[in-house]
């Protein structure tokens, strides 16, 4: 992970972090990494960057920061996955392409060890149907902590986290990632800066590309 990254990813952390009381600490979920805000420094865009745009986006009146897309799309982040988190979104057709009407759109999330690809959850939306922001969430614990294996170790490794736009019909339409992120509670959340610091200062001390 890049140095500028971890540093936004530590601020988020540590902003959401702070307890509301000095005697308990809140267990409510918090946003551990925010993708609109990364999205710049996604490690691939397809079929270019020139497809994705941060704006904040209205659909049926409800307005979110969002990625908007031009589908066939797809986004991919390279990162360490936080303990028992979730990535969530909400994700909407946001109009046709050159005057056509908007076609049927199917978001994907999924993620890749570079060799295996695991789709985690999808929505199909159709226009006229799903005229709102449609929910998105994809349980992400798999890829962090502790695991029923001697070989398998997750936290050991950046995963790709792929979030695919389809155009089910062939024809490109209108996309809106709203709000995406990953979300956990505040113990992952200082857990994710401390390790993804250690990935990076070892990425440097070896000279490697931490994408």
């Amino acid at each position: 992970m890049p140095v500028a990254l971890v540093g936004r990813v530590a601020v988020l952390a540590i902003l959401a972090i702070v307890p509301s009381s000095c005697t308990r600490e809140d267990s409510s979920p918090v946003r551990i990494i925010d993708l609109v805000r990364e999205s710049r420094h996604a490690a691939e865009a397809r079929p270019s960057r020139d497809a994705f745009e941060v704006a904040d986006v209205s659909i049926s009146g409800q307005s979110e920061p969002a990625i908007r897309t031009i589908a066939p799309s797809r986004l991919v982040f390279v990162l360490p996955v936080p303990r028992r988190s979730v990535f969530v979104a909400r994700v909407a057709i946001d109009g046709g392409v050159d005057g056509a009407p908007p076609q049927a759109l199917r978001f994907r999330v999924g993620v890749s060890d570079d060799r295996i690809y695991e789709q985690l959850a999808d929505a199909l939306l159709t226009p006229g149907v799903q005229t709102g922001w449609t929910e998105l969430r994809a349980d992400l614990s798999a890829y962090a902590g502790w695991q029923w294996s001697l070989f398998y170790r997750p936290e050991q490794r950046r995963w790709r986290l792929v979030l695919s736009a389809d155009a089910v019909t062939g024809m490109r339409t209108r996309g809106a990632w709203g709000a995406p992120g990953i979300e956990g509670d505040r113990a992952a959340a200082r857990e994710h800066v401390e390790r993804a610091a250690r990935m990076s200062s070892a990425d440097r001390n070896q000279g490697a590309d931490p994408r």
